[in-house]
């Protein structure tokens, strides 16, 4: 009837108190043989649920990770014609290419303008099956996101203006006065 209870001590009431102070069963004592089996076989029907949220925090985090990787952002289309640019073409090449198969699910970042989502998808579907020829293709979504960094001519039009604006270094030095003598 208490094998299933928790292993340790009990916890019981002395002298007004409760011992130890903080929360312990208060059962009867465990058979010898129950103690034996937890220390045997410890710690394993315990971890199976901390295992189990573990992983299923483990698994968002990498489903929400593979989500973003393979999100075609605002700076991988042409602001004008909404098609892919270069970068854009290569980061679908890299997802219909290398991504593991599992993973190849493309979305495309919404736009306040249905039009603009629209025109969108159809470019990146023309551009996937150019890529990928006889593969089939997943369905390609839209979705709620902010890229999480800059893109690549951003970080570098910053570059180029922390060059151009930087001072050569100088080093200050005043000769010492020669004391006279000879």
């Amino acid at each position: 009837m208490h094998a299933d209870d928790p292993v340790g001590e009990r916890q019981v009431y002395k002298y007004g108190k409760l011992w130890p102070p903080f929360p312990r069963p208060t059962g009867p004592k465990q058979l010898a043989i129950h103690k034996y089996h937890a220390q045997k076989y410890w710690p394993m029907p315990y971890v199976c649920s901390d295992r189990d949220a573990l992983n299923s925090v483990c698994n968002s985090q990498a489903d929400n990770g593979w989500q973003s990787v393979t999100t075609m952002y605002d700076y991988h289309f042409d602001s004008q014609t909404n098609t892919l640019n270069h970068s854009g073409q290569r980061h679908l090449q890299w997802i219909l290419l290398h991504a593991p198969p599992e993973r190849r699910r493309v979305s495309v970042q919404a736009s306040i303008e249905p039009a603009i989502n629209q025109a969108r998808i159809s470019n990146v579907q023309m551009a996937a099956a150019a890529i990928s020829g006889n593969a089939p293709i997943s369905e390609i979504t839209l979705r709620n996101a902010f890229p999480a960094g800059r893109p690549a001519e951003e970080v570098q039009w910053i570059h180029e203006q922390q060059l151009e604006l930087r001072t050569p270094p100088q080093i200050q030095y005043t000769a010492p006065e020669s004391g006279g003598g000879n």
